[in-house]
C-alpha cells in the first residue's frame, strides 16, 4: 500500500510526462510603429537594454536574436557641434541607436583605436651585506 505522500509523488510524475501545453504567443507592444492604411499595426524590430547591461532584440515578428551586436562609436551633429555618441550593428548589418529604434548606417563611424597595454617593467635591485646578514638572522631565528 502506498501512502499519500508517494501518491502525490507519483502524480506529479504523471503531470510530468504529459504533453505541454502550446506556450502562449505574446505581442510586444513597444514593436509597433503607427498604423498602415487598413489600420493594422506596423510593426518594427526593437533593441532593448537591461539595467544589468544585456542588450537584446526584438524582431518584428516578436522572435528575439540570436547573432551578435556591436555597440560602436559614431559622431553626431548638435547644437554645439559635433559629439561623440554611439550606436548599435547587428552582425546581420542592420543599425539601431542609443534609443533603440532603427537607423540607417551613419556616415560618421569613429574608428576605434587600439590602445596598448602599458609594459610594467621591474628594476631589480642587490640587497647590500647588512640586508643579507639581517635576512640570514631572520631566517636563523625562525627556524628555532
Amino acid at each position: 500500500m502506498a501512502n499519500e505522500k508517494t501518491k502525490e509523488l507519483l502524480d506529479g510524475l504523471r503531470e510530468i510526462r504529459a504533453p505541454r501545453k502550446k506556450q502562449p504567443v505574446y505581442t510586444v507592444l513597444s514593436n509597433i510603429y503607427g498604423e498602415d492604411a487598413k489600420g493594422k499595426p506596423i510593426f518594427i524590430d526593437r533593441l532593448y537594454g537591461s539595467l544589468h547591461g544585456k542588450i537584446e532584440l526584438v524582431n518584428k515578428n516578436n522572435s528575439v536574436y540570436k547573432g551578435k551586436i556591436n555597440k560602436r562609436s559614431i559622431m553626431v551633429n548638435g547644437k554645439d557641434g559635433k559629439f561623440r555618441s554611439h550606436a548599435y550593428e547587428t552582425q546581420d548589418g542592420r543599425w539601431f541607436n542609443k534609443m533603440g529604434m532603427p537607423m540607417d548606417k551613419p556616415k560618421s563611424l569613429v574608428k576605434e583605436e587600439i590602445q596598448e597595454e602599458p609594459k610594467i617593467e621591474f628594476q631589480k635591485t642587490e640587497l647590500t651585506a647588512d640586508e643579507k646578514m639581517q635576512n640570514e638572522k631572520d631566517f636563523l631565528n625562525r627556524l628555532k
